[in-house]
Order: structure tokens, then sequence, then C-alpha cells
């Protein structure tokens, strides 16, 4: 079975930075519903990563991500376990191996 697979555009970094900055649907915003809004998959997404600039609207929708994660668990609307949770994963899964 062939996988089809969204192809890059130059427009995906400038569309993914306001998706995370609007965002006003069910939940936190998450590269999961960034990727389900444009057709792509998850993976598609993280392969897009190769290119610098998708990298680095990518990063900084991650601090959007992590900005309105905390916001939430301060403002009691999300839960601050689940969250603490969600921060430490994200922060095991970016720091470099040891060696």
């Amino acid at each position: 079975m062939k996988k089809n697979h969204l192809r890059y555009t130059s427009d995906l970094p400038r569309r993914l930075y306001p998706f995370f900055l609007s965002y006003d649907g069910p939940g936190a915003p998450s590269f999961q519903k960034f990727a389900r809004s444009i057709g792509a998959t998850l993976s598609d997404v993280e392969r897009y990563r190769e290119k610098s600039e998708f990298e680095r609207a990518y990063q900084e929708c991650s601090e959007i991500r992590r900005d309105y994660l905390i916001d939430g668990a301060l403002g009691k609307r999300l839960d601050p376990s689940t969250v603490k949770y969600l921060l430490s994963a994200e922060f095991r899964r970016r720091r470099p191996p040891p060696g």
C-alpha cells in the first residue's frame, strides 16, 4: 500500500505559527492537531523539521504551547499534575543523549 505524504510547501511555517497563536479548539494546541488541519500526518510534520524555516516556527510553537499549558495550570483551567507530566515528558524528549 502506497502512503501519500503531503509535500512540504514554503507557506507551511507561516500556517503553523498562527495555528498555535489563535488556537481555540478543545484541549491545547498540538502538532498532531495542526497536521490534521492541513491534511497531513504527525510524521509528515516531523519530516518538515528538516527545513530550517519550518524548524524555527516549530520551536516557537513549542514555546507557545508550553506557555498555554503553564497558564492553564496556573489559572486552574487545566490539571496541574497533567501539565507537569506533559512538560516533563517534552523536556526528556528535547534533552540531548548523555555522552
